[in-house]
């Protein structure tokens, strides 16, 4: 089996697992937060987001069809997904060997964001208008890293942020998928399709931090 046999077959997975997670997501952005609908519907989201981020990985490293932004995309989408679900865990944590994963992956994500951003002023510098995408989503993904990391620190200010961390990581892939349905059907100009659901994500997660604040007596079953 060729390279371009595995690039088909990985490429149908990202689609497949694409467009299941903007079906199912959607239903659980609308459904109420905590029940049954919301629920069912995050875990086909998570399954089909790690589908979709792993296999994109897999095909923008494949000889012959190197794609930065495709693997961009995918990396987020793993990274987001997978420390958003694991957030729900930090409500019940208490010591720090239970959240030596989640340091993992936050120090992984720091690291690559500092090679993103890196790689992408270095495209800049050589005049690729999309090396600045690099550029804002590794410095996105660095200060998400960085948060995560800090929150850890505190495992009693841990248990109260999972709501909050949770809503964040989540709904940054929802919007990852978005974005890489716009950027795959040039639905808007290039680079309006990598940032303009960003912009919208942004609204629609301070929404949510504001209405998560801490302080406030609130768990997923009430949101």
């Amino acid at each position: 089996m060729d390279y371009a046999t595995f690039f088909k077959i990985f490429i149908t997975l990202h689609a497949v697992g694409g467009f299941i997670s903007l079906i199912s997501g959607t239903i659980s952005v609308i459904a109420r937060k905590g029940n049954v609908w919301h629920k069912k519907s995050g875990m086909i989201f998570y399954y089909g987001m790690l589908t979709a981020g792993i296999s994109g990985i897999v095909a923008s490293l494949l000889p012959d069809h190197n794609n930065p932004f495709l693997f961009v995309v995918g990396l987020f989408s793993v990274y987001l997904v997978l420390s958003g679900y694991r957030a729900l865990r930090f409500k019940r944590v208490r010591k720090m060997t239970d959240v030596r994963w989640d340091k993992v992956i936050s120090w992984s994500m720091a690291i690559i964001g500092l090679g993103m951003i890196g790689y992408g002023l270095y495209l800049v510098f050589k005049s690729v208008t999309m090396g600045w995408v690099l550029v804002i989503f590794g410095a996105i993904g660095l200060l998400n890293a960085i948060n995560d990391l800090r929150a850890m620190r505190d495992l009693k200010l841990l248990r109260k942020k999972y709501l909050r961390l949770h809503i964040a990581k989540i709904s940054g892939a929802y919007i990852a998928a978005f974005t890489a349905f716009f950027v795959t059907n040039s639905v808007l100009p290039s680079l309006l399709s990598w940032l303009l659901p960003s912009l919208f994500g942004f609204i629609f997660i301070s929404y949510w931090m504001r209405k998560t604040r801490l302080g406030k007596k609130i768990t997923a079953e009430t949101v």
